[in-house]
């Protein structure tokens, strides 16, 4: 996991952050375990890109219970932000 992200553009800059974020704006409070499934990446790569997103505001965790829920901070989609592969 790269240390040197500092901005949203680097971070989706990386196909599988952004198919992540594409994944989250359609399914808000899928969890990790869910991105993985569905997105046929590791468990533990997701959680690698998660923290790389919510490093730069992102995606926000809301806890429900057990359930670690993820959400796109809709706050850095203003005006056109491509995400396309």
């Amino acid at each position: 996991m790269p240390s040197k992200v500092l901005t949203v553009g680097d971070a989706l800059r990386n196909p599988v952050r952004r198919r992540i974020v594409r994944y989250l704006l359609e399914n808000p409070g899928a969890s990790i375990r869910e991105l993985s499934r569905e997105l046929g990446v590791s468990l533990g790569s997701v959680s690698g890109h998660i923290v790389i997103l919510e490093r730069v505001g992102l995606i926000r965790e809301v806890k429900r219970g057990n359930r670690l829920e993820l959400y796109v901070d809709r706050r850095h989609f203003l005006g056109s932000l491509a995400l396309e592969e």
